[in-house]
């Protein structure tokens, strides 16, 4: 059987490397480093508004669980910046998980566990069909018109099971699109915070109201001034901190 990775390839580009991205050493010697990636890094501007939201809203000794891994950069920021913290982190994409392990050896980050498999809402885990297009930061468990997308088949767990096994204080999410299917319905009750990441474009109003609901039912609400673009953050309300503020 054809290996369908073995056709997967990002744009090569020869750039300095390691970069010193806000105290995290990020390697960008790699297939899966397009050019806009290697300046966002060297710019400091790679995933901004998600780190601000993130660094809004932990703190030192929290249980984080993040969707969507990437690179690495963002959880791996958080991690160095608080040893105590604790990571549980999927990503579905089988090209990035040596990048991450790659960053995590550069940086000594040892508390942060990385899941090659999607968390999704089956009644049984079992094995899911993922989308590899031609920038990593795209590919999903959508399919689009890319002739150059290739579908695999990824490991799935239940996002319940996590929930109840790891019992995270926050949730850091950013799945291109596969937020329409996760959050409608979940009960997130336990979360303090939540870090999402908006498709507009891939998933339309009446998905994005659909996660604000489910939210508002866990008693999770906008930060308002954590968010920036459509990176949303929410985080429970407190009345006895509001009334004394």
């Amino acid at each position: 059987m054809k290996n369908p990775l073995a056709s997967v390839t990002y744009p090569l580009r020869k750039f300095l490397s390691p970069l010193n991205f806000r105290g995290l050493k990020v390697s960008t010697n790699g297939t899966h480093v397009s050019r806009g990636v290697w300046k966002a890094v060297y710019r400091g501007t790679y995933e901004l508004p998600e780190i601000e939201a993130l660094f809004g809203l932990l703190r030192p000794t929290d249980r984080l669980l993040e969707l969507g891994t990437g690179m690495g950069i963002v959880s791996g920021l958080a991690a160095l910046a608080h040893p105590q913290l604790q990571v549980i982190s999927y990503e579905a994409n089988p090209v990035m998980i040596p990048v991450i392990a790659e960053l995590h050896r550069l940086n000594g980050i040892s508390n942060v566990q990385v899941n090659n498999a999607v968390l999704t809402r089956t009644s049984t885990a079992g094995m899911r069909d993922f989308y590899l297009k031609k920038s990593f930061a795209v590919s999903s468990l959508l399919p689009n018109s890319d002739s150059d997308q290739r579908s695999i088949k990824v490991a799935e767990h239940r996002i319940e099971d996590v929930l109840m096994d790891f019992r995270p204080d926050v949730l850091l999410c950013d799945i291109e699109g596969g937020e329409a299917e996760l959050f409608p319905g979940l009960d997130l009750t336990g979360l303090r915070a939540v870090i999402l990441e908006l498709h507009p474009s891939v998933i339309g109003r009446v998905s994005e109201a659909a996660i604000y609901a489910s939210l508002a039912a866990s008693g999770l609400y906008p930060r308002i001034e954590l968010c920036s673009g459509t990176v949303v953050a929410f985080e429970t309300v407190s009345r006895k901190v509001e009334a004394s503020a």
